[in-house]
């Protein structure tokens, strides 16, 4: 799926608009994700300080405590509050040790370190900047730089600090990954040769730098900064780097301030921050009204503010201005869906299956859908689950949702086998578990109903499928326990 947005990226690109569909917004807010993770959150080479076992910890403060005037016991104790997460004591007492004696690098670095686990991001960056110096070649010291330099917002130190990373790691590819992100925020250009290499390095880190390099190289085709930026943004958003993401678009709209298309997706930015991105949607509608981007991120934008109305009338726009975008037809089902308006609801999912027929996720839409409110199950209901097998027989949703319309026709020995297939393509989907439960419950297996139930409830603890499952396991006399433990 990242190669087809990519190619459509590059095919937009040589348009003399400039501008991207919707496309790409389909696969980021339909569920329709690649199966990525944010690299950042698997950057382990930040370690944070290693912890102490409690009597090692006691002993070095006692020590402290009966010579208080002895540098050398103060910074012990310092290092130990903080190995044992007493920053504030762990930050006094480094304080302390550094007048009873001198400042070491060691001291800086475990200052800044405890001032960074307080959330001091400033703090910990300046203690951390004094001791680089004597430091140059620490690849932990510049980690932790590069991470709270980009946390912060500061890319140009935050390049500085991964350059002289790889130069002393230059076979570290999620340092080179990390590199070329960021440059492709506050210099293009330089970013697509660390992005290469870092997709050689690693094929975990590949599908992540390939898909980045090809925007950026994509976008410099066109000698047009703003719209570099553009694409950079857009395929930001797609990677979960939220904040770089808005760093590239507000460079995008900086260099073309009538870049209506920049500022839906840099609204998308801020609402997948946190912030709320209203400004940027309607700034882009003030540019142009018939832009159907940003009609259908605005109408997304109101569906998660749970304000279906308007979402409604974002959306009908948005299909108005483009009826070949069977993401909005999808999503309009679903608002229509929470409304309570099922007759309506069916019809716009119905017209997504239309309009993307070889796509398997709106037929997966569509069958639970009509699954999920016990609608034409019989028929349509199965049909559609049927199809989204058909087009994507790997998927453990698309295979459950068949289950359980087959279950519901009766059809167990099926609705078994698909259930099963479920759970062994990903054993943590709580649904397949609940649904084979439920069959095992209503065939008369009620001993083999119990396993599959507790595994809903843990998978699931606190949510909608654990409760029914819950429900189900009443049904035996049983009390369900509180999950300690995913199967």
């Amino acid at each position: 799926m990242s190669k087809i947005i990519i190619r459509r990226m590059i095919a937009l690109a040589r348009h003399p608009a400039l501008r991207l569909g919707l496309t790409f917004a389909v696969i980021l807010l339909l569920r329709i994700q690649p199966n990525w993770t944010p690299l950042l959150d698997d950057l382990r080479i930040a370690r944070s300080p290693s912890s102490a076992p409690a009597e090692s910890v006691a002993a070095i403060m006692d020590a402290y405590t009966r010579q208080p005037w002895h540098a050398q016991r103060a910074a012990a104790a310092g290092m130990a509050a903080l190995a044992a997460g007493k920053y504030e004591a762990a930050i006094t007492t480094l304080n302390t040790a550094a007048s009873l004696g001198r400042w070491t690098p060691e001291l800086r670095i475990a200052l800044g370190d405890a001032h960074n686990a307080m959330g001091n991001i400033d703090q910990a960056i300046a203690e951390w900047q004094i001791a680089l110096p004597d430091r140059l070649d620490d690849s932990s010291l510049l980690t932790k730089l590069a991470v709270a330099y980009e946390k912060a917002a500061r890319y140009p130190e935050a390049a500085a600090a991964l350059r002289s990373l790889v130069a002393v790691q230059p076979n570290n590819a999620v340092a080179q990954y990390r590199f070329g992100v960021v440059l492709a925020v506050i210099d293009p250009p330089a970013a697509p040769a660390h992005l290469a290499l870092a997709s050689g390095l690693d094929p975990s880190v590949q599908p992540f730098a390939e898909s980045l390099n090809r925007a950026v190289e994509a976008g410099l085709e066109v000698d047009d900064e703003a719209y570099t930026f553009g694409i950079i943004g857009y395929t930001l958003i797609g990677l979960r780097e939220y904040p770089l993401a808005k760093a590239a678009l507000l460079n995008a709209v900086t260099q073309r301030p009538d870049f209506a298309e920049a500022y839906a997706y840099l609204g998308l930015a801020e609402d997948y921050l946190g912030n709320d991105g209203t400004y940027a949607y309607q700034r882009s509608l003030d540019l142009d009204g018939e832009l159907p981007a940003a009609h259908y991120l605005f109408g997304l934008h109101y569906r998660r503010l749970r304000d279906n109305t308007n979402a409604i009338a974002s959306l009908k726009r948005a299909f108005d201005l483009d009826p070949s975008n069977a993401g909005v037809a999808a999503e309009l089902g679903s608002a229509y869906t929470e409304l309570g308006e099922l007759t309506t609801a069916e019809t716009w999912y119905v017209q997504a299956v239309n309009v993307a027929p070889d796509n398997p996720s709106f037929w997966l839409l569509l069958a639970k859908f009509y699954v999920e409110h016990d609608l034409k199950v019989d028929a349509d209901g199965l049909l559609a689950a049927q199809k989204a097998v058909e087009l994507a027989p790997d998927s453990a949703e698309a295979n459950d949702t068949l289950g359980f319309a087959q279950y519901l026709n009766a059809d167990f020995a099926r609705a078994e086998e698909n259930l099963l297939k479920a759970q062994s393509i990903d054993p943590n989907l709580a649904s397949a578990y609940f649904h084979l439960g439920l069959l095992y419950l209503d065939t008369g297996r009620t001993a083999e109903a119990k396993q599959p139930l507790e595994a809903a409830i843990a998978l699931d603890a606190g949510g909608p499928t654990a409760e029914r499952a819950i429900q189900a396991l009443a049904r035996l006399g049983i009390t369900a326990p509180p999950p300690t433990s995913t199967p």
